[in-house]
């Protein structure tokens, strides 16, 4: 390599340097943005929700199996807005694949079935009533099964189903 070369490859370098520390301070010195009220309060929210999620988690671990349900009701109770639903999805069935791991699936039925309640879409309701589908159906409750992937399939369809 020649030495206007090594110049140039440096004087390259040096630019990508320069201009990525730029950045970086530029970043630095703008202000923080301040969280509106509502990010506040989704902020408090999802930490109550973390504290009833450990709660649970301890329950689970003492095999506290009926608190631990009551207990994780508490977060879906909280009043949280409707574009948080695809997390709080998550987060139930989380909780249900840890008592059904538990070897606790009618714990993990009532979780689901107390909590269906608070979710609104029929995205949300069909992932519930299948997640029940398939707990009925490991336990050898056929009827049920056939009869929580019927009421999937009729939300699916449009049709609300039946209670």
């Amino acid at each position: 390599m020649t030495s206007s070369a090594k110049q140039a490859a440096r004087g390259t370098l040096l630019a990508v340097v320069l201009l990525s520390s730029g950045l970086v301070l530029q970043a630095q010195s703008q202000a923080p943005r301040k969280p509106a009220a509502s990010d506040a309060g989704l902020e408090k929210l999802r930490s109550v929700a973390e504290s009833q999620h450990e709660i649970f988690m301890l329950l689970l671990r003492k095999q506290e199996y009926a608190k631990a349900v009551d207990e994780a009701g508490r977060i879906f109770e909280m009043k949280w807005p409707s574009d948080q639903e695809p997390l709080l999805l998550k987060e139930l069935m989380s909780l249900s694949d840890q008592l059904v791991h538990a070897k606790q699936a009618s714990s993990s039925l009532q979780l689901l079935e107390r909590n269906m309640k608070y979710f609104r879409s029929v995205e949300s309701r069909v992932s519930i009533f299948k997640e029940m589908g398939y707990i009925h159906k490991n336990l050898g409750h056929d009827d049920k099964a056939l009869d929580c992937f019927r009421r999937a399939k009729e939300l699916e369809a449009g049709n609300e189903p039946r209670p």
